[in-house]
């Protein structure tokens, strides 16, 4: 079983977690400019998607997994947190469960339906988790079982705190919504990379090219997904397509426009050729094939990935 562990980077941020320890509105929405009490909170801290908190509807996308689709099995790390001014003189039990009636939460943010996850794709290691007295964080795991997933649809899983000893759960930041966006391409596929040294694409395969890789199809939402190019510092190509009633066409691939900067501009390099792709009747072969000039000389890279 694979195990995900919370990242070291983030290890100083659970203090900060305090700036949600205040109340508005009521009890339950936390407001950082007005401290009034204690309140819990969860964490899925391990996602990494810019936030230490990665729930509620604001940080919805922190409950992305996105584990690769061959896995049997992956081990989510998430944290109940006591977020305030001070830590407590007595240990908080806290339970969790899934809420059913959240699964469209989202629906005006992304326009995707999302059916709930069955119980047969995860499996709580835990529901409950004790935050001992003078602390604030107590942690907990769902297991998930990526290969019993079926990627071409969309499920949501709301895992909620039910209960917290009496002590006020937090409205707007008590929610993970795990999630997997459903599309008829995503999944794990074999990857190899061609480079030539030239514009022309003639010759050999020059240093950079592999064969016998794996990648995976990352949906962004049902009709695109992000999969590295083998160039270089491997950005992703954003990969867009139509689906009408099942049937794929117009594919359309580019170097993801949030990453060519860093990547590429930014380190001297100029895409000479945009990326065409190729796509076989199957849905099950792609070919994309672009040429850069990184400054000094030109660089015909071509991209195969196959299920």
């Amino acid at each position: 079983m694979k195990e995900i562990k919370i990242k070291k980077l983030f290890a100083f941020l659970m203090v900060a977690m305090t700036m949600s320890s205040c109340l508005k509105e009521g009890a339950k929405n936390i407001d950082t400019d007005n401290p009034t009490g204690s309140i819990v909170t969860l964490q899925f801290i391990e996602n990494g998607s810019g936030s230490t908190i990665n729930s509620g509807m604001q940080y919805f996308s922190g409950g992305a997994l996105t584990y690769p689709g061959s896995d049997v099995s992956d081990t989510a790390t998430y944290n109940v947190n006591l977020a305030g001014p001070t830590t407590l003189n007595k240990d908080i039990t806290v339970t969790v469960g899934v809420d059913a009636t959240k699964v469209l939460d989202n629906i005006k943010g992304d326009q995707i339906d999302y059916s709930l996850m069955p119980d047969s794709l995860y499996k709580f290691i835990s529901k409950t988790a004790t935050i001992k007295a003078g602390q604030r964080i107590a942690t907990l795991k769902i297991v998930f079982y990526p290969s019993k997933i079926d990627v071409t649809k969309s499920y949501c899983l709301p895992v909620v705190i039910k209960d917290a000893s009496g002590t006020t759960i937090s409205g707007n930041f008590g929610t993970i919504y795990y999630h997997v966006i459903g599309n008829p391409i995503a999944g794990a596929y074999h990857w190899d990379f061609i480079r030539r040294n030239n514009q022309a694409g003639t010759g050999g395969p020059a240093g950079g090219s592999f064969s016998g890789e794996m990648t995976v199809f990352s949906p962004v939402n049902p009709t695109s997904i992000k999969t590295p190019t083998g160039y270089y510092v491997q950005p992703n190509y954003l990969i867009s397509f139509k689906n009408t009633g099942g049937v794929l066409s117009n594919f359309v691939a580019k170097i993801a426009p949030d990453e060519i900067e860093g990547a590429f501009t930014n380190n001297g390099i100029t895409v000479v050729t945009q990326p065409i792709i190729t796509v076989s009747s199957d849905y099950k072969s792609f070919t994309i094939n672009y040429v850069v000039y990184n400054g000094s000389a030109y660089r015909n890279c071509w991209d195969y990935y196959t299920k």
